[in-house]
């Protein structure tokens, strides 16, 4: 079998589900690590109660109800407070975790 490549010639041409995205600095690389590594020990977002469908990170907001039901994926929220929580790690110079368990630690 022979496999089919498409050659794009322009850059419009490429959708924007045909592109992957891969962070280059280094802030999002962490963050992109640790939604992984929270993929592979929960099921939904370790910071979403089932019960109220309230997000315990959003809890000092007026409107603290998880807009994504609980999906991690693409949360801004949840991309917001690692993004504070990098800052944080990196002022203290302490070692940034490898893994989401690990963030606790720290």
């Amino acid at each position: 079998m022979s496999s089919r490549r498409t050659k794009y010639y322009e850059d419009t041409d490429i959708s924007e589900f045909e592109i992957e995205k891969r962070p280059t600095d280094p802030k999002s690389k962490w963050i992109q690590r640790i939604i992984k590594s929270i993929s592979m020990y929960y099921k939904r977002c370790p910071y979403y109660d089932p019960k109220t469908g309230m997000c315990f990170i959003a809890y000092n907001r007026r409107d603290n109800k998880c807009p994504r039901d609980g999906k991690y994926e693409g949360c801004r929220v949840l991309e917001e407070f690692l993004s504070k929580r990098y800052d944080e790690i990196k002022s203290s110079g302490k070692p940034l975790p490898y893994d989401f368990r690990d963030l606790a630690l720290v």
